[in-house]
């Protein structure tokens, strides 16, 4: 059966730019979330460290959207399966979980279990539950510590689950889901969501009545495997298949408000009321997977899943797991509607109670006498020398990838001077932490988040000195985009008081409409400025792109404000975490007055596209690597011959 899918490595200002709005810098959106253990629908499941392991490939059932299917036939060692289980435990695992194929048929599975309960670690299953409709084996199974199943079903009748399932297996799948249900908690039936069942998803709603303590999840399919056999013929269409999951989570929360219910495989924009409800592998629990033919472990993932050229400036974008690749290559990305509302552009790590002794020289992580913090949602602070404290990232705000790009790629960890909740001067209030050289060139680093330290001197120096240059060599009219309070005047001020340069901020906020000391503000925004008779030498966007409803709108209508041969100057944040402690975490997150302010979290590569899309073309650009900050810088021209 299906198991759920982790990867494609499957043979698979300087800131202060203050608008006079507070900033809720790594605050998350929603307190609590899928990751936390507030969380409501998925808390039960997700509340020890599994890591999922593939036994085999064979199974007992054919299923038409098992993306397993090339590889039958294929199977690990026993031998390897015993010392991936020692690795797990090592990494932090608390629960084994296995899956195929099917697990349940794979020669010698019992005694791999009995090797689980040896270690004292927890056992979990994903399976078609065939197996356990037999008496005996669910009560072995009990007295190993199974705690979490997860079956597919994929028809509410025998007819259209055993087409599905290449086997008549309805009846064998119903009786083992039933004998789960009273006996392990967190027992979940998996939907597999195709053309064939789309429309009888209230179905399964109704079949699932008698076991209340069942979570329901419906999955879109993944084209993958059999699946692509026939694509048209099993795929639905993703707004029918949306439409179809919505409906029947809206009908299951009505018939029994208790049930909990979750989805898998849309992506954020065809959710619509149910953002929170989305569950995979990380929702549940999992932080490490292994495959057959994989040696080790490796952190789970979403590389299957990718988004189109329409998805860059969705405000949803680094949150969203994005489109099947299958899908996207076989229908486009005509069906996806980017969404435009203010969301986070930053987070908080959350530290663990107490310190712990760490010498990166020595350390028992790479030793193996301590688990490491989670690869990609954790982390270690150094707080003194000799000691250390762990970090983890909770937030729903952000998807696993864009964690991972701003943790691991681009180190984008900071920690406040002070104890404010409020974030305003990033060049102020603000510390780099980095890597520790240790961990760099560490082994154990794939699957370590590493050790942290504040770095020395002052942080953004790199980025206004950036900045600052580019600013300096500007002459003739300038219009500042979200201009705020101007935090760039310094660098602008001996250009307008000798006359060479005439700058106008624009904002909602300015200081105010008129003059002051040469420099021009006109409260207003973009959408409402009024076409000049001349076009400007020279139009900034300083940390106020993102801000703006529609960034491509928005940079084509910048780009109209530009004359032929001039200049578009943009800089923004990438996504960001913040180390606070925690009586400052409490503080910030109790805050109710610091909305959000962005519409995007756009990467440089993104905004180029947007501005080559606009008609723009690439003069420089500085990466958050180049600038040593949040940053990047993008410097445009306008072609001439263009209006």
């Amino acid at each position: 059966m299906p198991a759920p899918r982790r990867s494609g490595r499957r043979s698979s200002m300087p800131h202060g730019r203050d608008t006079g709005k507070p900033r809720r810098a790594g605050v998350s959106s929603r307190k609590g979330g899928a990751f936390d253990p507030r969380s409501g629908e998925n808390r039960r499941m997700a509340a020890v460290p599994r890591a999922l392991l593939k036994l085999g490939y064979d199974c007992n059932n054919n299923c038409v959207f098992c993306h397993a299917a090339p590889h039958r036939g294929a199977r690990a060692r026993p031998a390897d399966l015993r010392r991936k289980v020692r690795r797990a435990a090592a990494l932090g695992a608390r629960m084994i979980v296995l899956s195929g194929g099917e697990p349940t048929i794979q020669p010698g599975w019992l005694d791999l279990v009995d090797d689980i309960a040896g270690l004292g670690l927890r056992l979990g299953l994903v399976t078609n539950a065939r197996m356990l409709a037999y008496p005996g084996l669910l009560d072995r199974l009990l007295g190993r510590d199974l705690e979490y199943a997860y079956v597919s079903l994929a028809g509410p009748d025998a007819a259209l689950h055993d087409r599905h399932a290449g086997a008549r297996s309805f009846d064998q799948t119903l009786a083992g889901l039933a004998a789960l249900a009273p006996r392990v908690a967190a027992t979940t039936a998996n939907v597999v969501v195709t053309r064939w069942n789309a429309a009888r998803l209230d179905e399964f709603v109704a079949l699932l009545d008698p076991l209340p303590s069942v979570r329901l999840k419906f999955s879109l399919v993944e084209p993958a495997g059999n699946a692509l056999d026939d694509f048209d013929g099993l795929v639905p269409p993703l707004p029918a298949a949306a439409r179809a999951i919505r409906a029947a989570i809206a009908r299951a929360r009505a018939r029994r408000p208790d049930r909990p219910v979750v989805w898998d495989g849309l992506p954020l924009c065809h959710a619509g009321p149910f953002e929170d409800l989305e569950c995979a592998l990380r929702e549940d629990g999992f932080a490490w997977m292994s495959e057959v033919f994989e040696r080790d472990w490796f952190p789970v993932d979403d590389r299957h899943r990718s988004f189109a050229g329409v998805c860059r400036a969705c405000s949803l974008r680094r949150r969203c797991r994005g489109v099947f690749v299958e899908y996207l290559a076989h229908r486009g990305a005509a069906e996806l509607r980017p969404v435009s509302r203010p969301v986070s552009n930053s987070f908080n790590w959350v530290p663990a109670p107490r310190d712990e002794p760490l010498d990166p020289r020595t350390c028992p992580i790479r030793a193996g006498k301590r688990p490491p913090p989670d690869p990609v949602r954790g982390l270690l602070v150094r707080t003194a020398p000799g000691r250390a404290r762990r970090h983890a990232a909770p937030t729903r705000d952000f998807s696993d990838e864009a964690l991972r790009v701003a943790v691991r790629e681009q180190e984008q960890v900071y920690a406040p001077g002070g104890e404010r909740p409020r974030i305003t001067d990033f060049a102020v209030q603000l510390r780099r932490l980095r890597l520790a050289p240790d961990c760099r060139r560490c082994p154990t680093r794939p699957l370590c988040g590493g050790l942290f330290a504040a770095r020395p001197g002052p942080a953004f120096r790199r980025a206004q000195a950036i900045l600052d240059r580019r600013l300096r060599r500007l002459r003739g009219t300038v219009l500042d985009v979200g201009c705020g309070s101007a935090p760039y005047r310094r660098a602008l001020e001996p250009a307008v008081r000798t006359g060479r340069l005439r700058y106008l901020g624009l904002d909602p906020q300015a200081p105010r409409s008129g003059q002051a000391g040469g420099f021009a503000f006109r409260r207003g925004t973009l959408d409402r400025f009024p076409a000049p008779a001349w076009p400007f030498d020279a139009v900034l966007a300083l940390r106020s792109l993102a801000h703006l409803p529609r960034p491509e709108r928005s940079l084509r209508r910048l780009a109209a404000l530009v004359r032929p041969g001039g200049t578009l100057l943009l800089a923004e944040d990438v996504v960001f975490g913040l180390v606070r402690s925690a009586p400052s975490l409490r503080r910030a997150v109790r805050r109710s007055d610091l909305p959000f302010e962005h519409r995007a979290n756009l990467t440089l590569d993104e905004a180029a596209a947007i501005a080559a899309d606009a008609g723009l073309r690439e003069t420089t650009r500085w990466t958050p690597r180049d600038t040593d900050s949040t940053l990047w810088v993008l410097e445009l021209t306008k072609p001439t011959g263009r209006r």
